[in-house]
């Protein structure tokens, strides 16, 4: 059985609710992913930081500024549910950590961020922030099966919108 973190318990240890750069969360990606290489999460969040700029010049005109604020940071309450996924796609669907965490972020991002405002990113952009080093081969068609198929699943949802999440 997995078990998994609540918000609560984060914020009342933190007692913050502000959006932080996701860089600053790169020693928590390390852990929630359990990465062997030291910089892993950091590489990964710099690659994703690298596709949403992109993403974001390409709809500069869509997007207000308060969203681009939004989309280039992420909140507790965001790093909990995404700790909550990658433990999820990790323990359950046996995900490796860098799989594990491309899946996370674009499973959130696509259900509460893109979906909010003109950002899509596709799923070949999402898997792209993966090392190419830690690709296998036919690993994207695998990942596009994995993010459509278990990214909607009933317990995907239940992490996504669990009530605590919501608070």
């Amino acid at each position: 059985m997995v078990s998994y973190i609540n918000y609560t318990d984060v914020m009342d240890s933190a007692k913050v609710d502000d959006f932080y750069k996701q860089s600053n969360f790169k020693s928590a990606f390390q852990l929630i992913f359990k990465f062997e290489d030291g910089n892993a999460a950091k590489i990964m969040l710099l690659n994703w930081s690298d596709i949403i700029k992109d993403e974001i010049l390409n709809h500069d005109e869509k997007i207000i500024e308060e969203e681009k604020y939004q989309i280039e940071r992420i909140s507790l309450k965001e790093l909990t549910v995404m700790a909550n996924l990658g433990k999820y796609s990790m323990h359950k669907l046996g995900m490796n950590s860098h799989i594990a965490m491309a899946f996370s972020l674009g499973i959130y991002y696509g259900t509460f961020i893109f979906e909010q405002t003109a950002l899509n990113l596709t799923i070949e952009e999402i898997y792209s922030i993966i090392p190419r080093n830690k690709r296998a081969p036919g690993g994207l068609q695998k990942f596009i099966k994995n993010f459509v198929l278990d990214g909607t699943s009933t317990e995907v949802l239940k992490i996504l919108f669990k009530k605590e999440n919501s608070s």
